[in-house]
């Protein structure tokens, strides 16, 4: 048995095309394997993409790795400390922010008063903006939080310290019993630069050149990959 853990944007979807013959592998590779979405979306953005799609996973990544979800029940999840969360909120100049909001658990809300956030988006109407934004955060909280740059570079995503897509793959290779020769892995951007390096990992070929020079090969398409394991 293998597992394969598949990033969601850029990687598992493409294009309408694309993500067709990758549903249609999965069905396939889950007959006798594990597929697990590893992605940094909150879970009401996955679902669209799940229900329009008709995606099948065994474990659902979310929020980069702070949240694991099996069956649609919460195994794992992984919270910014609250006082950290609170300091953080105080450091934004909310004029100057084109859109945010703040997930805990599956839930994504524009609420500041959100308890046990494991997730906080804020986006600029510019690249400098955030970016001065990006380097005052980790200024004053490099040692309790992750930050990721997603949508262009223009906007935030924080998580915890803790959070990363491997750490939440341990969790599940623990529950399974799987190897790290049994797991493989794919993406496209930094957040998955670890856990291609973890385990058995390839990229896409609109990879990022640090992914590219860490995966084992690129790959036109998920289904690709998924055919390759399993005829190898």
């Amino acid at each position: 048995m293998k597992m394969l853990v598949s990033d969601y944007d850029n990687t598992f979807y493409t294009n309408d095309n694309d993500i067709i013959n990758n549903v249609f592998g999965v069905s396939k590779f889950r007959k006798n394997n594990l597929f697990i979405i590893a992605t940094g979306r909150s879970y009401p953005d996955f679902l669209t993409k799940k229900e329009e799609y008709g995606i099948e996973y065994d474990y659902l990544i979310l929020n980069h790795g702070a949240t694991i979800l099996k069956d649609g029940s919460i195994i794992y999840n992984e919270t910014i400390d609250n006082e950290v969360k609170n300091n953080i909120i105080s450091c934004l100049d909310f004029s100057i922010i084109v859109d945010y909001f703040f997930c805990s658990c599956t839930k994504k809300v524009k609420s500041i008063e959100l308890s046990d956030v494991t997730k906080i988006m804020i986006e600029f109407a510019s690249l400098e903006e955030a970016r001065n934004v990006y380097n005052k955060l980790m200024d004053n909280f490099s040692n309790d939080v992750m930050i990721f740059f997603i949508s262009s570079d223009r906007a935030l995503e924080i998580v915890s310290k803790n959070v990363n897509k491997v750490e939440a793959i341990k969790f599940i290779q623990k529950i399974e019993n799987f190897k790290n020769n049994d797991i493989y892995t794919i993406g496209d951007n930094y957040t998955d630069l670890e856990m291609i390096k973890k385990y058995n990992g390839y990229c896409m070929k609109n990879s990022v050149l640090d992914v590219k020079k860490a995966a084992i090969m690129e790959m036109e398409s998920v289904s690709n990959l998924i055919d390759l394991i399993i005829n190898s």
